[in-house]
């Protein structure tokens, strides 16, 4: 028995030898270090063009040829308060057609300085609609199946829309007309 004890004893005196690591997960663990620290640089390199781009507008030429100012230029003008958006209802009117009855179906937004001039348009809204809807029917639908056709439109709707209010410089109140939905039929 003693012997069976003395054997117990030698085999808790063995060190055991720990396993090392394997060195696939430090490859691992430096990998997605890798990865990620790539992920951030590209982010802020990201990041860093858009915050640039948005600084920089590029001149836009006009449709009669003539270079548009700068949406934004540095300085002063570039602390400008948001556009303020006022919605239309929605416009059906008949267009010159000589191929039968075709339709216009526009929903129209117009883009403007402040709240003060969006007051300006709807206390004329009575007068606007009512030109707007002579100039819609005016058009022919060829006239305005083409982007240059709908441009024009627009620049005309800017134009009709000037003409009945005076809150401020016309330049100034009424920045651009969009369209949030054109059909014709």
């Amino acid at each position: 028995m003693a012997d069976a004890a003395q054997v117990e004893i030698e085999e808790a005196n063995v060190p055991v030898e720990e396993s090392p690591q394997p060195k696939s997960s430090r490859r691992k663990l430096i990998l997605v270090a890798a990865a990620l620290l790539l992920l951030l640089g590209a982010s802020g390199g990201v990041a860093w063009y858009l915050m640039e781009d948005s600084n920089e507008a590029p001149e836009v030429q006009g449709s009669k040829g003539k270079a548009a100012p700068k949406a934004r230029e540095k300085g002063p003008e570039k602390s400008r308060k948001p556009s303020v958006f006022l919605n239309l209802e929605t416009f059906t009117v008949n267009l010159q057609s000589e191929t039968g009855e075709r339709f216009l179906q526009t929903t129209i937004v117009f883009e403007l300085t402040d709240d003060k001039t969006a007051d300006a348009i709807k206390a004329q809204m009575p007068v606007i609609r009512s030109r707007l809807l002579l100039l819609f029917s005016s058009k022919s639908p060829g006239e305005l199946n083409t982007p240059q056709g709908k441009e024009q439109l627009a620049e005309e709707i800017i134009a009709e829309a000037r003409k009945h209010f005076s809150s401020k410089p016309p330049e100034q109140a009424l920045l651009q007309v969009h369209f949030n939905s054109f059909v014709i039929q």
